[in-house]
């Protein structure tokens, strides 16, 4: 996108993630949760948040022209996976304004973003349609969303901060697709290039760390094809991403087998 300079995001993304923490250790005792600063976990989900409060926002414009038509093809019943505050709800208040979704379960781990989900459904009218669900993926039978009965699941910047269960994760996902569902991705991955596999491996010394064990090496493409049986296949790298890309995207969806 940027040529060389393209090198110099994930360095300063991760700085600039650095300069967040101190803020979350003060905000915690001030706002009395004191508590939390005992537990990484949680010293992690409140960093997380308030890092996403800015960055969220601030690069959906770098990302919208890629994600908006991967999530206007949703549809039916959905999983939206680790949205976070929902910074596209908009995008799909419109899809359900057409017709095309029913219901969306916003499957959000982290505590700490689901009064901003649930304020951002209300902005953009979706109360009736988006239900924030504060659970992981394992837990969804038990809180009544049956496999086999989602139309499309999405996955937008998620499936790098799954830790090392990624491959069991989408496996998982994949049983409550129906025959013919839609799994709509657009995720960062393992650069293409064994130069930048390098740069990679040196950010993820603390890549991990500072956002949300989120992982730059993670072959996402290969997790998802591996998932199940598919009846179409169509992934694909993210038009721009150029040589000197250390967070190359790879887009596109896959419908279930028959």
């Amino acid at each position: 996108m940027f040529g060389p300079l393209d090198l110099l995001v994930p360095p300063l993304l991760l700085f600039c993630t650095f300069l967040t923490l101190p803020f979350t250790l003060l905000i915690l005792p001030v706002t009395g949760r004191a508590g939390d600063l005992t537990s990484i976990a949680k010293v992690r989900n409140a960093w997380f948040k308030h890092l996403w409060a800015w960055f969220g926002p601030g690069s959906k414009p770098i990302f919208a022209p890629r994600v908006q038509p991967i999530v206007s093809q949703a549809k039916g019943v959905c999983i939206d996976v680790g949205p976070a505050s929902g910074i596209w709800l908009k995008e799909l208040s419109e899809v359900v304004k057409k017709g095309g979704i029913i219901k969306i379960y916003g499957i959000e781990p982290n505590p700490n973003f689901q009064a901003d989900l649930k304020r951002n459904a209300a902005k953009y009218g979706l109360e009736q349609v988006y239900q924030p669900v504060q659970a992981y993926v394992q837990d969804l039978e038990k809180l009544g969303i049956a496999k086999g009965s989602i139309d499309t699941i999405m996955t937008v910047h998620v499936l790098c901060s799954v830790g090392d269960h990624s491959d069991q994760i989408c496996k998982d996902l994949y049983h409550y697709l129906k025959p013919g569902g839609q799994w709509l991705v657009y995720e960062h991955v393992i650069a293409r290039f064994a130069v930048m596999r390098v740069w990679q491996k040196l950010l993820n010394l603390t890549w991990p760390i500072f956002l949300d064990q989120c992982e730059l090496l993670r072959d996402t493409e290969s997790v998802l094809r591996n998932a199940g049986e598919w009846a179409a296949v169509d992934l694909r790298p993210s038009p721009g991403d150029g040589w000197f890309q250390g967070l190359p995207h790879v887009e596109g969806k896959l419908i279930k087998a028959a």
